[in-house]
């Protein structure tokens, strides 16, 4: 599967990543909200998975936290993914536990 994002939605999610990093309370509380919203549609994961293996310009702590966020899922919701995206992560996994940023290969390992 050589899924693909939406750009719009591809931009949503990095500026809810970076939203997510910022140390306001208030700011936290409408990231978490809107991270339950958004896990309501199976296609996030694939973009979670996108950036942390794909977007190689993002800075590491945003990918990773990609990353974290996308594990967290996987514990709580994988017997409900379509197998699209099941498949669609593990790929990009092996594909890359080899990346050059020892903080990448730590969270998909």
């Amino acid at each position: 599967m050589d899924w693909q994002p939406d750009e719009q939605g591809l931009q949503q999610v990095l500026q809810l990543l970076k939203d997510s990093q910022s140390p306001n309370t208030a700011t936290q509380r409408i990231v978490q909200d809107k991270l339950k919203q958004l896990n309501q549609f199976p296609d996030f994961n694939n973009y979670l998975i996108f950036v942390l293996t794909r977007l190689k310009s993002e800075d590491e702590p945003t990918r990773s936290l990609s990353g974290l966020i996308l594990k967290n899922n996987v514990k709580a919701h994988y017997q409900s993914f379509p197998p699209p995206v099941a498949d669609f992560i593990k790929q990009e996994c092996l594909n890359n536990i080899g990346d050059a940023s020892s903080l990448i290969r730590a969270t998909i390992g």
